[in-house]
């Protein structure tokens, strides 16, 4: 997507990201192997999102063009403690139609060569049900190809038609997910309260991240909850991307050790580092690989 991010009162700079581009580019830049699945545009601002995936060490080779679309654009509106509202613009977005426009089964057999797919609430937001049938299909075959799942939440109210579709779709997807990532905003926008029944009714056998905010993360994992209060020093310029760089760093991590402490700590790190800066992505030169990879 196009990203308009502020850089002073009255000055916007342009830019191509998004919460699973986000995701992606901290994975490639932590050593992952990563590839991104979307459709865009043909046009010059379509060509650049790749370049710039391209020069993150991202495979783009599964991106389809749509020459009838364009890409989705979105402008954060930053706050004074450095939260966000996020406004989007995806009537006319390429990738609101991407499953009705390539082989599912070329596709299929490109994706079980990767060891997980991730996605978020935000993804499922903008498809139709034509398109969201066929990924939860898409998903299903790949999970029974020992494919991994990790699903992001991520709810974004004003992309979706309504809550109650939101609550289904989101339920639906991350049931048949491996990992997910629930944040206490998450649960909040869906109106969910008591978020310990809710997640024991729902993942038995998953791995549940919580984060409640602070520092607070809650573990869900082999049918026991643990509690994590991390080193919180609330320096705060702007929060787009923290939590897309905190699952990245944190799947990236886990799946070479399984400590989870280690893994949080590692990765609420690098969340609160991106807090420090402006926009989603630190820039290269002052990303230290050493202080994000175990």
């Amino acid at each position: 997507m196009i990203e308009l991010s502020p850089e002073n009162k009255n000055k916007y700079v342009l830019g191509y990201a998004g919460d699973t581009a986000n995701t992606a580019i901290y994975l490639s830049r932590l050593g992952a192997s990563a590839s991104y699945i979307t459709s865009i545009g043909n046009d010059i601002f379509s060509e650049s999102m790749i370049k710039s995936l391209k020069n993150e060490g991202i495979n783009t080779s599964n991106i389809h063009v749509n020459n009838q679309k364009s890409l989705g654009l979105y402008l954060i509106d930053n706050k004074i403690n450095g939260e966000r509202n996020f406004f989007y613009w995806r009537k006319n977005s390429a990738a609101k139609t991407f499953f009705e426009n390539i082989d599912i089964n070329l596709l299929l057999k490109k994706i079980i060569k990767y060891d997980a797919i991730y996605f978020t609430g935000i993804t499922l937001s903008i498809y139709d049900s034509k398109n969201i049938n066929i990924f939860y299909k898409l998903l299903i075959l790949a999970k029974a190809n020992g494919v991994k799942l990790y699903f992001d939440f991520n709810i974004r109210l004003n992309n979706w038609k309504s809550k109650e579709i939101a609550n289904k779709l989101v339920l639906k997807f991350s049931k048949i997910s491996n990992t997910i990532f629930i944040t206490k905003e998450d649960l909040k926008n869906l109106g969910i309260r008591a978020y310990k029944n809710f997640i024991v009714s729902n993942y038995k056998n998953k791995l549940v991240i919580f984060r409640s905010g602070n520092g607070k993360i809650i573990i869900y994992n082999n049918k026991k909850f643990n509690y994590y209060n991390l080193i919180f020093k609330k320096v705060v310029k702007d929060t787009t991307g923290c939590g897309d760089a905190f699952n990245a760093c944190f799947l990236f991590n886990y799946y070479k050790d399984n400590n989870i402490k280690k893994c949080l700590n590692i990765a609420h790190k690098l969340g609160k580092d991106v807090a420090k800066t402006q926009g989603a992505i630190i820039k290269k030169e002052n990303f230290k690989l050493k202080n994000y990879a175990i």
